[in-house]
């Protein structure tokens, strides 16, 4: 084993050992910490044929967020934002450097940030889906030292809210050509929150992107055939030329 100042064989590095087949020949290692942190090294054992590294880990010091199992949003109007906020612990003994990651419906803040052992934190997770449905998701806990052992599942059940036109059709009367008629019709909201509403040709979000691509289809097309006749055109009046 090489030097270290908190790693030491209790006999000597050089010492040549014979171990019969199925026998054990124990290995005695002295370790002297400095400071509470981790600490590394490699114990190597050389034979006739191979040579055996030996990691030696000594971990020190962590920092534990008690952050829950589980997070339940129960229902929540569809492309509304819920959130909840979690008082969040250091239980450990060591300062924690932490991150926080979720995937889309889910969002948190503060995403970063540094926690003394001993103190308490607020953490606001969001919940805000854009389509009906169960959602599932997960709050990982990444820390400097380099795990990621915490995970909270995340749970929410978007709904639609109940609003909504007050009739399905409307009939207008005849009118005379160039002359114009009017009717009424409502936009009730019958939900406890405030709905706010916009009108759209399409009913879903991927109805407008679906339109927008075939709108870009059409636009490429109609600029391909535009570059086709100019390129005719240079060929035609080249050849005039000759």
């Amino acid at each position: 084993m090489g030097s270290s100042p908190y790693f030491q064989l209790t006999c000597s590095s050089d010492v040549f050992r014979v171990v019969p087949p199925g026998a054990s020949a124990p290995v005695r290692i002295r370790f002297s910490p400095g400071e509470n942190k981790d600490y590394s090294h490699e114990l190597v054992c050389v034979t006739e044929r191979e040579r055996i590294v030996v990691p030696i880990r000594a971990i020190g010091a962590r920092a534990i967020l008690d952050f829950p199992a589980q997070l339940d949003f129960s229902k929540c109007p569809v492309k509304c934002s819920t959130q909840k906020t979690l008082l969040v612990c250091n239980v450990g003994t060591q300062a924690a450097r932490y991150q926080l990651c979720t995937q889309s419906p889910f969002s948190m803040s503060p995403a970063i940030g540094i926690l003394d052992a001993g103190d308490t934190m607020q953490v606001t997770v969001g919940f805000h889906p854009l389509t009906t449905g169960d959602h599932c998701g997960s709050l990982a806990v990444c820390c400097s030292t380099g795990e990621e052992n915490i995970h909270t599942n995340l749970h929410g059940d978007a709904v639609e809210v109940n609003a909504g036109l007050s009739t399905n059709s409307v009939e207008l009367e005849k009118t005379f050509i160039t002359m114009s008629s009017h009717k009424t019709m409502f936009i009730e909201n019958r939900s406890n929150i405030t709905a706010h509403l916009q009108w759209k040709a399409f009913p879903t979000e991927k109805g407008e992107i679906e339109e927008k691509r075939r709108h870009c289809r059409f636009l490429w097309t109609q600029r391909e055939l535009w570059l086709e006749k100019i390129n005719r055109g240079k060929r035609n009046r080249k050849g005039e030329g000759l």
